[in-house]
């Protein structure tokens, strides 16, 4: 159990992602078996992960099939696996990318949230020293009378 953990600590974002697909597929499998819809993971944030592991699951039956038939020579074989790692490596920098701008859209729609917050709070503020103010200058008024 150890140097699983050990292990795991030396994994990069991208094996990462293969590990969540694969135990969310695994749970999929689990699911069939006993009749019940196991997503592990793709349900965790509603349609959002649904898609995201949707094109993960589409890509990885791609890979499979593309292992499954393999091309006549090895020569095709060998360039075809070249263009495989070539096709894997312009996903991950898409879903890198793709990623990146959702972020960059959160934090926008974040920071804006933040000032309408603080705004409405400082107009709040100002509301309750007003009103304070004018019960104060009420109850000056009414002392002196």
């Amino acid at each position: 159990m150890l140097y699983y953990m050990k292990e795991l600590k030396k994994k990069n974002w991208i094996d990462w992602i293969k590990i969540i697909v694969a135990i969310d597929i695994a749970g999929v499998g689990i699911g069939l078996i006993l009749g019940f819809d196991m997503h592990v993971f793709a349900h965790v944030f509603g349609f959002v992960t649904q898609i995201f592991f949707g094109v993960l699951y589409v890509i990885v039956a791609i890979l499979i099939f593309k292992r499954i038939f393999p091309q006549e020579l090895a020569q095709e074989e060998h360039i075809e696996a070249k263009k495989m790692d070539k096709d894997i490596a312009d996903t991950t920098h898409a879903v890198k990318k793709g990623a990146k701008k959702i972020a960059q859209k959160v934090v926008a729609v974040t920071e804006k949230a933040h000032l309408k917050i603080d705004n409405l709070l400082d107009k709040g503020e100002e509301f309750i020293y007003k009103r304070k103010q004018e019960a104060q200058d009420e109850i000056t008024k009414i002392m002196k009378h």
